[in-house]
């Protein structure tokens, strides 16, 4: 043993003070144990066995036949979930993803000492930013409920770790919980859930900072609903792309409330203000069941096209049908494209109604009469009769000052030399009707035509005045003419056999 003498005099041994290091840092892990209950335990001596797929590794305790056949069983459904979710997010993770059974929460908890808690009774949890892990032994004390919820399980720590890839490790635990929550198919666990948690008020318990940057709160079922709603509101009320750029704004701003103020029209504090206000109750109530990354319901849809808010309708449909494209969900893809073809008809009646109205008020009677034709022929199509009444009014006046019009060309092409007379009265019950129709064109030619009537009937006077005075003056000139000449042989002869 070698001695080193000090500065002072002392003599110490270097073995001994390296033995005293390692002693106060057996008391200092102890101390951390200690601190973590239920962790003070010693881990078992577990071999590991996996099993490959395309995406996931899954690692389970070596025999444990039960453990083997969930790696069996949803090896190809998580694959193909991966895939979903990887479209969805517009991204990709580090490949592949560990599944790994554990055979019991203390074991999880001795080889995973600053992981989160798994609560009594949840099947999995998440570590880090690769793992995915299931716990055998509640498994297999509740299979009923894991036949139901797995899949979904699996689904929730997928979201969570695409929310973390795509925001770089930024996403707060509330909202990568919260996401986990909405990514999960809500006909299947949702109402579970509810009958389980149901929500004490129809009242938010705590803000939007609460919910998302409080890890402990994040792990009670109640909060994670909660928290769900906000990722419910986000989407559906600003959409999934919008959504899906605030996650990805999150890598350069400075938090959370920064990356939503530059993504979204609304402040933090306008948005969260809606979600409590208007959306918290609703969601909580019914809107639950419109999930944008399953079923989307067309419901609402239809709705709006059957009020004729056509616009809203077309705006939501538009966003829907990117994402059942992205989803590959093509029967309701279908479906959204033929509400969408009904939208655009819609759209396409409003804007022909206007420009009819227009037009009418323009003097354009043809193109008034044509655009409410075709107007009223789109809304009959969709069943819509709101509008049915203004276009037939429309219509039905166009149509009339096209026909008085027509009318009018018909006795100026027909005016005779006498019959002005006769078509003056007619032309001015139809100016008085075209000027009750807002036409002063056809007023005005109707003035026109009478005052050509007027004129030719002045004009024809004259000319009659100065015939009939032409025609007495002939009359007399050949009269005198007449007494000044010599009678005829034949009148003599008459005359002188009478004197005899």
């Amino acid at each position: 043993m070698r001695t080193i003498r000090g500065k002072k005099g002392l003599c110490y041994d270097p073995g001994v003070r390296f033995r005293r290091l390692l002693l106060l840092l057996a008391c200092l892990a102890a101390c951390l144990v200690i601190a973590v209950p239920g962790r003070a335990q010693t881990c078992s001596l577990i071999r590991w066995q996996e099993t490959r797929s395309q995406a996931f590794t899954f690692i389970y305790p070596l025999g444990s036949t039960p453990s083997r056949q969930i790696a069996q069983q949803y090896a190809g459904p998580l694959d193909a979930e991966y895939e979903r979710f990887a479209a969805l997010f517009e991204a990709s993770l580090q490949l592949p993803i560990s599944v790994r059974i554990y055979p019991n929460l203390a074991d999880y908890a001795c080889l995973n000492p600053l992981a989160p808690q798994v609560p009594e009774g949840q099947f999995h949890s998440r570590v880090g930013g690769r793992e995915i892990a299931l716990i055998a032994e509640t498994i297999e004390q509740r299979p009923d409920a894991w036949q139901r919820e797995a899949l979904d399980s699996l689904r929730y720590e997928l979201a969570a770790l695409f929310a973390l890839q795509v925001s770089g490790g930024k996403a707060p635990p509330g909202l990568a919980a919260g996401l986990g929550v909405y990514a999960q198919d809500p006909f299947i666990t949702f109402e579970n859930r509810f009958a389980a948690h149901p929500p004490p008020t129809l009242t938010p318990s705590a803000s939007w900072r609460t919910l998302w940057e409080n890890p402990e709160l994040a792990q009670r079922p109640e909060n994670a609903l909660q928290a769900a709603s906000i990722t419910a509101f986000l989407v559906d009320v600003h959409g999934w792309d919008r959504f899906l750029d605030f996650l990805s704004a999150l890598p350069t701003a400075e938090n959370w409330r920064q990356a939503l103020g530059t993504v979204y029209p609304e402040s933090p504090g306008e948005l969260e203000a809606d979600w409590r206000e208007q959306y918290f109750a609703l969601y909580f109530t019914e809107r639950w069941r419109s999930n944008a990354l399953y079923s989307l319901s067309m419901a609402p849809y239809e709705q709006l096209i059957a009020a004729g808010a056509y616009r809203a309708a077309a705006d939501g449909l538009a966003q829907a049908i990117d994402l059942l494209i992205t989803l590959e969900d093509f029967d309701l893809l279908s479906r959204a494209q033929e509400l969408n073809i009904r939208a655009q008809n819609g759209l396409a009646a409003d804007a022909l109604a206007s420009q009819s109205r227009q037009a009418y008020l323009a003097g354009d009677f043809g193109g008034a009469l044509s655009f409410a034709v075709q107007a009223d022929a789109i809304y009959t199509d969709l069943g819509d009769t709101r509008n049915a009444a203004a276009l037939a009014t429309y219509a039905s006046r166009a149509r009339e000052v096209l026909d008085l019009r027509g009318e009018i060309e018909q006795i100026r092409s027909g005016l005779g030399l006498l019959g002005g007379t006769i078509q003056a009265g007619r032309l001015v019950e139809i100016g008085v009707r075209l000027d009750e129709l807002g036409d002063p064109v056809g007023v005005s030619q109707v003035h026109a035509l009478l005052a050509l009537i007027n004129n030719r009937q002045r004009s024809f006077s004259v000319y009659f005045a100065i015939a009939g005075g032409s025609l007495a003056l002939l009359l007399l000139l050949h009269r005198i003419r007449q007494l000044k000449a010599r009678p005829p042989d034949e009148a003599l002869l008459q005359w002188q056999e009478s004197e005899r």
